[in-house]
């Protein structure tokens, strides 16, 4: 009987021992689909089953998200690559760790929207007129001038006016734009309403033939302190989107918890162009851009905002 209790207190010290070797983080995220791969690594035990106590975090502005890294109240966050490079450039040493999503020439599910009476047709119609962008200097405003400078149009032209995504749609009903850079699941949304239009795919035109919109960064020094956690990370995320493309519908339904989206609108959301990784060659598209746009000084190297 002795042995017998021996050997079930053993199996039980097994049981509990992962769970005490797990490495506790938050995860910061931001709105829209990209996101989705993290919402389905902690609710289907991916994360755990990689080392990872993870709690998930809202953050509704982007551009805040270095902060939250700097200051240790996240250890993982959810952003773009253009916040990256401005964040680097202004003295803060975080790095891309895996890709969230992107943009192939086909896939679309984000553009630009313009309102009917505003008679937008092509990209000189932009010319005077009131543009709404996610944030300033996002990566949505940002490959937005891309595309005018590519077609002779100078961006400051055109006034920018920051809109919350999820009232984009009401900007353009009240009049306050007269086109938005959108992207899902609210592109589709003021499709649907018919407040706008669609008038240019800057997001495919620009894709090279793949462009990286939103991404995963770390801290270096957290990094440097926890080797651990930036693998067991990523390799979270590729087994999540594998995970997503059998399991599409309770995929989009996680939007619901996470995003706080109306079932409609979640079930609705076209879940395209997922990826863990992210090129040198895709950086440094990010990189020529913000340059050619004038808004970074410096010239910011690879290996400062890729990890290895």
């Amino acid at each position: 009987m002795g042995r017998i209790s021996s050997t079930i207190v053993a199996l039980l010290l097994l049981a509990v021992l992962p769970a005490q070797a797990q490495t506790k983080i938050t995860v910061s995220y931001g709105p829209g689909y990209p996101w989705i791969p993290a919402f389905v690594a902690k609710d289907q035990g991916i994360f755990a089953q990689h080392g990872l106590d993870v709690t998930l975090q809202f953050i509704a502005v982007g551009s805040n998200q270095p902060a939250a890294l700097i200051a240790g109240t996240s250890q993982v966050a959810g952003l773009s690559p253009p916040i990256v490079l401005f964040a680097d450039e202004g003295g803060a040493d975080i790095a891309i760790v895996a890709g969230a999503n992107g943009q192939s020439k086909q896939g679309t599910t984000g553009g630009v929207l313009a309102r009917p009476e505003a008679k937008i047709a092509t990209a000189a119609d932009f010319k005077g007129k009131k543009v709404g962008v996610p944030g300033l200097q996002s990566a949505y405003h940002i490959a937005f001038m891309k595309w005018l400078q590519d077609r002779g149009i100078a961006p400051s032209d055109v006034t920018y006016v920051e809109v919350p995504i999820n009232q984009m749609n009401d900007s353009l009903r009240s009049g306050a734009t007269d086109a938005v850079v959108a992207a899902a699941p609210f592109f589709g949304q003021i499709l649907a309403a018919k407040t706008g239009v669609k008038v240019g795919d800057f997001l495919a035109d620009l894709a090279d033939p793949f462009t990286v919109y939103s991404a995963w960064a770390m801290s270096r020094g957290y990094m440097t302190t926890h080797p651990e956690v930036a693998p067991a990370f990523r390799a979270s995320i590729r087994e999540a989107m594998t995970w997503i493309e059998h399991n599409m519908e309770a995929a989009q339904r996680s939007q619901i918890t996470y995003l706080k989206l109306p079932e409609a609108i979640a079930l609705n959301t076209r879940i395209v162009d997922l990826t863990a990784e992210v090129t040198p060659a895709q950086m440094q598209w990010w990189i020529d851009a913000v340059q050619s746009l004038g808004l970074i000084k410096n010239k910011i190297p690879l290996r400062d905002v890729l990890a290895d």
